[in-house]
């Protein structure tokens, strides 16, 4: 066997071995969690400028067409919010080629909340189990849902773990049937051009579907 076949290979086992890893570690996490809350959903909830700024930026991204690669979107977006100090600071991270090569939809909600203070950002967004873990016990966890929410769904019937599989940013209040509007990446959704595919996207959500709902407090921003 050639050379560079073995390279292949061996850089092949690699990537493998992180994969299995992370789902371990997942595992662990699943173990580690806690009793999840009651969740009710209150339309009197009024966002704060910090929320208004959030969202804002969540639309300007949204504008982009920012894809998964090879979906003819502008994919270069992805590795900042993964790497810049404006996302998640994840700086160490090798650059996003593949769908699938990191799971950023925490780093898009961070990207869109920049002015959180930066150690929030790179510590507590880059996965639900991360804002649970920090977040579960604190005056930051809602019960209802409001403009600017960062909020964490369960993405298949199972509906576990408890902490949520997805981070989403709530974008309307919840109408007579749950539903309310949500901007995220990492998503299936709908983009600008209103063509359904993979990147930042425009999607509609239920409550019966989520995990947990956080709202950060003014101590939270450097601002």
């Amino acid at each position: 066997m050639k050379k560079v076949e073995l390279q292949k290979q061996l850089e092949n086992a690699i990537e493998e071995n992180r994969r299995i890893e992370r789902t371990l570690n997942l595992a662990l996490m699943d173990l580690q969690a806690a009793k999840q809350r009651d969740i009710v959903f209150d339309d009197k909830i009024k966002p704060g400028n910090h929320a208004y700024d959030a969202i804002l930026r969540a639309k300007e991204e949204f504008e982009r067409d920012v894809t998964e690669p090879g979906l003819n979107g502008d994919s270069s977006r992805i590795d900042i919010y993964i790497k810049s100090s404006s996302g998640i600071a994840w700086s160490w991270e090798e650059d996003y080629k593949k769908n699938g090569d990191f799971a950023w939809c925490g780093a898009y909600a961070a990207f869109c909340y920049t002015k959180l203070k930066q150690h929030i950002r790179q510590k507590i967004f880059p996965s639900c189990y991360r804002l649970y873990n920090s977040w579960s016990n604190t005056s930051r966890r809602s019960n209802e849902v409001c403009i600017g929410d960062v909020i964490t769904v369960f993405t298949s019937s199972k509906q576990s773990p408890i902490y949520g599989n997805h981070i989403v940013l709530a974008t309307g209040l919840v109408d007579e049937n749950g539903d309310f509007e949500t901007l995220e990446g990492n998503a299936k959704g709908y983009g600008p051009n209103g063509d359904w595919r993979e990147g930042v996207s425009k999607r509609t959500r239920n409550i019966k579907d989520v995990a947990c709902i956080y709202r950060m407090i003014d101590g939270d921003f450097d601002e």
